[in-house]
């Protein structure tokens, strides 16, 4: 009965990470997958595991690759027994995304929370539902970035979803944590977040004046002239 109940949840986790990364999934690549550097500037983002001892990989075997990536925790690992973070890299918009436009998007994510509550109370005779809990615009690790926070329940089971849409040089991050417990889906949220691997190279203003050459090459133009 414990092992049923907990592959249960594990489903209802997942169907809750599914919930909160739909809309915006992509295969294609992001802007620059290699090291940016001066002469090409860009953002690489890498998201990593920051404790293998306690989140494993999440792999399901015949589905295309994309560049959505799940992780569960391990039995035992976590207090509220069942979690799991899911990560999604698209290219960013703007690199420079508007404060008040980021307000606005905060503000339709509860309306959208709102209507696909409508629709699963629906569908599942009052069983599934979902309620937004708080939604503002921060800046995490010195980028803006949108975070949303919700409740679903299914026949009694609750779990607390922490949505972030992080706007990171020309990337997109959407990192979403969902656990039985709300504090502990904060806090494996900002886990990821923190172990995330950025290189971020803004491209120079249009007009900046280029860099001088150094004086060894300034020489080697004048022995060949």
């Amino acid at each position: 009965m414990v092992a049923s109940g907990g592959v249960a949840m594990r489903q209802f986790l997942i169907g809750a990470i599914a919930l909160a990364l739909a809309g915006c999934s992509t295969t294609g690549q992001l802007a620059n997958l290699s090291d940016p550097t001066p002469e090409k500037p860009g953002t690489r983002i890498t998201v990593r595991n920051p404790n293998v001892q306690k989140w494993v990989a999440a792999r399901q075997t015949g589905q295309p690759k994309t560049n959505v990536s799940v992780w569960v925790c391990r039995p035992l690992a976590c207090a509220s027994g069942n979690a799991m973070v899911g990560t999604e890299l698209s290219n960013s918009p703007t690199r420079h995304p508007d404060r008040k436009a980021l307000e606005k998007a905060a503000n339709l994510l509860a309306v959208q929370t709102r209507s696909q509550d409508m629709m699963m109370e629906a569908a599942s005779e009052g069983d599934d539902r979902i309620a937004p809990l708080s939604s503002k615009v921060t800046d995490i690790r010195g980028y803006p970035a949108i975070i949303a926070e919700s409740k679903r329940t299914s026949r009694g089971k609750a779990s607390f979803i922490v949505r972030g849409e992080l706007f990171i040089g020309a990337a997109r991050v959407r990192l979403v944590a969902t656990s039985s417990d709300r504090a502990d889906a904060k806090r494996y949220f900002d886990e990821f977040v923190a172990a995330m691997e950025i290189v971020d190279v803004e491209p120079p203003q249009p007009g900046a004046t280029p860099e001088p050459a150094p004086p060894a090459a300034l020489d080697r133009t004048q022995e060949r002239m």
